[in-house]
């Protein structure tokens, strides 16, 4: 029935992409679907789902485990949860981008079907993408999460609880990524532990630690509070555990700082158990865990540093086993194996014990392991350690290689088994502000596959040729080599060999042609040869520590130059005819991350630099340093711009962007800001784009690590368009269309690549 009513709402949705759905479909039409399990497609059209208000989709196909490689759905799926307050041109846009990623990775715009390379209600026009983010984002956040926790209700629902760095808890339906209920102010500090549990006839109760020494229960149906278990202090928490005591009620275990274990429940309250001997506080981090062994007995497992003790919960002071561990434990946890638990070393390993001793070691990977989470997949018994932006998976019943779960672009915080339809699956959240739902498909597949390949572009770099009628793009990664691409066509030209992955790549014009410039190992600048397709022989040497950041200039007076910042905090002009070295600039105080050079109608040069030090320094060939340099209040500069040649009414500008997720434009001419600072970007920006169209005006595109793109009109400040990539773009350029009121921008990271044309003129559109 659900699915034939589906099926008659769909009806009522208009084909032009511009009428707004009535309202009880925007809202229910999706739940239908899913209800008559007839997620797909068909029943929920591609037409719906910019319109779309109800219950998040991406939820329920992770949820009803339905999922159609290269539909509209699982496109609508990876950029839903960055467009919750977005407008409906950018809901569009942001679909028909990850649609286009999709569906048909690198075809051409003239290979596509119109409706997705450039349907008529939208401002965008895919050129070629080969951009595939992930379509397991759960949700969102504005504050990184750094703990997590699962149950189920009573009535069988099975929500989630964030612990966020502001001392919030955020509870999450799984099934859909909403937010259940107002959020739980519940700490002055750091929300760094979470666990659940269930009060007999009662429901659920959310136990939660804090870095300002306060335990806490939680009723997280009425986000009340229970009972305060531990009063803050300036002793942190470093962790919790709960079991069933002997009467069948919830007992809870909390260790500090200081080693200092306390028992709650709710009919007992609070009493202190055991204060393990050593210094106060600890210099790395107690954990405890509780498990069963193999006849069924309840012990509590306790690493402080390089021991590890198993005790009777109900007397601490007797000690079951004891051993000595090969590193410091980060953490711990009882794995779905009897008699087993899984200690998260410092060094990147992790290994297993029973009450005899030590019964496996498994490598995580890169850096210490913070974090672990045990689930059932089936017949599989898994564990799951954070191990720096990637998870490390293993069957516990083999000691192989870790399969690595990538996606996420920041350390992972936090991890833990929730049950969905379907079965175990595994939350993760992480310090890119996502939360992932990795389902028991996705586990499966990993164990099957091993460790993935590495993302087709990963810390890409791209350069823009503008002397071509048929621009070619400079596209590196993580390794050796760098990729030409042609900008419409999205085909490889050529590749060049190199001899490490470049740190910054650029495209130059020299009086013999044009030239590709990258970073070499050596700290120097390697040259190549467009025209004759050669590597040139000297490279430009001279700075002491890896060069960051290129920006190549033809002067209104014809000479071809190329400034360059580096780690050893200075920047360098060059002359790239004769390779003669014009200007060594000194004056940050830390490594210069990004540098900008362009040329205005009136002929003057503008040359700029920005780095670590929070500050832009403007200079000049003859006199060095221009003015003081420009303090931004944006933490670490990522990455500045110029507009040389604004549109009337507007100065040459500069704009720069920083860690704090903001965009702030400055006049050259008068050396003051030129508005308030752009925001909305959730997480630091890595790249800008300027320009400006005659007929229209100054424009500007920030990309951040937030996954978004956001379009602004640099008159008004106003965003005109955010696109969703639901991963984080590294690098951004502009480039002239040939249409007036068009601009054509190509983008990489860690999803790979894509160029697309914006349509920037103003549109009439239909209003709801």
């Amino acid at each position: 029935m659900h699915a034939r009513i589906a099926e008659a709402l769909a009806q009522l949705i208009a084909r032009d992409g511009e009428t707004p759905p009535p309202p009880y479909v925007r809202r229910y039409l999706a739940s239908h679907a899913q209800l008559g399990d007839a997620l797909d497609d068909a029943h929920v059209p591609a037409e719906l789902l910019p319109w779309a208000t109800g219950a998040g989709i991406r939820g329920m196909l992770a949820a009803s485990g339905a999922r159609e490689p290269g539909s509209w759905l699982e496109a609508w799926a990876t950029v839903e949860p960055y467009l919750h307050r977005a407008d409906v041109p950018s809901r569009l846009a942001s679909l028909q981008l990850a649609y286009a990623g999709l569906r048909f990775p690198r075809v051409p715009r003239a290979r596509m079907p119109a409706e997705v390379a450039s349907p008529p209600s939208s401002r965008l026009a895919v050129l070629w993408s080969q951009w595939t983010p992930p379509v397991n984002v759960l949700a969102k956040v504005a504050v990184p999460v750094h703990s997590l926790a699962a149950w189920t209700t009573l009535e069988g629902r099975p929500l989630l609880a964030a612990g966020d760095e502001h001392g919030g808890i955020e509870i999450i339906d799984p099934a859909d990524g909403s937010a259940v209920g107002e959020r739980i102010t519940a700490h002055e500090g750091l929300v760094c532990r979470l666990l659940s549990g269930t009060r007999p006839g009662q429901g659920p109760v959310l136990v939660s630690g804090s870095a300002d020494g306060a335990v806490r229960a939680w009723d997280p149906v009425h986000g009340s509070l229970i009972d305060q278990i531990r009063r803050p202090a300036g002793i942190w928490i470093d962790d919790l555990s709960a079991y069933r005591d002997a009467e069948d009620e919830l007992a809870v275990l909390a260790v500090n700082g200081c080693a200092e274990v306390v028992r709650w429940n709710e009919r007992m309250g609070a009493e202190d158990l055991l204060a393990l001997p050593g210094e106060t506080p600890r210099a790395g981090k107690v954990a405890l865990t509780t498990f069963e062994d193999g006849t069924g007995r309840r012990l509590l497992a306790i690493a402080d540093g390089t021991s590890l003790t198993f005790r009777d919960p109900e007397d601490c002071r007797h000690t079951a086993a004891a051993f000595d561990v090969p590193s410091p434990v980060r953490a711990l946890t009882a794995t779905t194996r009897a008699g087993q638990v899984a200690a998260g070393h410092a060094d990147g390993t992790v290994t297993l014990w029973g009450t005899a001793g030590k019964t496996a070691t498994l490598d995580a990977g890169a850096g210490p392991v913070t974090g672990l989470a045990a689930l059932a997949v089936g017949s599989r018994h898994l564990l799951a350690a954070c191990s720096a932006n990637d998870i490390a998976l293993w069957n516990t019943e083999q000691t192989g290689p870790a399969a690595l779960l990538s996606g996420h672009s920041a350390p992972v915080t936090a991890l833990t088994r929730v049950t969905v339809k379907g079965g175990d699956a595994l939350a993760s959240a992480s310090l890119d502000n996502t939360l992932r739902l990795w389902d028991h498909q996705a586990l499966d597949a990993a164990l099957d596959a091993g460790s993935p390949a590495p993302p087709r572009v990963t810390n890409g770099v791209l350069a823009r040729d503008d002397h071509t009628s048929s621009p070619w793009f400079a596209l590196s990664g993580r390794h050796p080599g760098i990729d030409i691409w042609d900008v419409a066509g999205g085909t490889v030209v050529t590749s060049v060999p190199t001899e490490a992955a470049p740190a910054a790549v650029a495209w130059a014009r020299r009086t013999q042609g044009r030239t590709l410039l990258w970073a070499g190992p050596d700290h120097g600048i390697r040259m190549w040869d467009a025209g004759t397709r050669t590597h040139l022989p000297d490279p430009l040497e001279g700075h002491i520590m890896r060069v960051r950041a290129l920006a190549p200039l033809t002067t209104a007076d014809g000479r071809h130059l190329l400034l360059s910042g580096s780690d050893d905090h200075t920047a360098k002009l060059w002359d790239l005819d004769d390779s003669s070295l014009l200007c060594d600039w000194h004056g940050h105080d830390l490594r210069v991350l990004t540098v900008a050079a362009a040329t205005d109608h009136h002929g003057q040069d503008w040359y700029a630099t920005a780095g670590a030090d929070g500050t832009v320094r403007l200079w000049d060939i003859e006199n060095g340093a221009l003015r003081r340099p420009l303090r931004c209040m944006q933490g670490r500069i990522h990455t500045i711009g110029i507009n040389p040649s604004p549109a009337a009414g507007l100065p040459p500008h500069l704009a720069s962007a920083g860690q704090d997720g903001t965009v702030r434009l400055w006049d050259l001419l008068e050396h003051r800001p030129l508005n308030e600072p752009l925001t909305g970007h959730t997480s630091a920006v890595r790249a800008l784009a300027l320009w400006t169209l005659d007929s229209l005006g100054s424009f500007l595109a920030s990309a951040s690590d937030d996954g978004t793109i956001r379009i602004w009109n640099t008159a008004n400040g106003h965003c005109l368009l955010l696109l969703a990539t639901g991963s984080p773009v590294l690098t951004l350029t502009a480039h002239p269309s040939a249409s007036p009121t068009r601009i054509v921008l190509a983008f990489a990271g860690e999803a790979g690549a894509a160029t697309l044309e914006l349509e920037l003129g103003e549109r009439q559109r239909k209003t709801p």
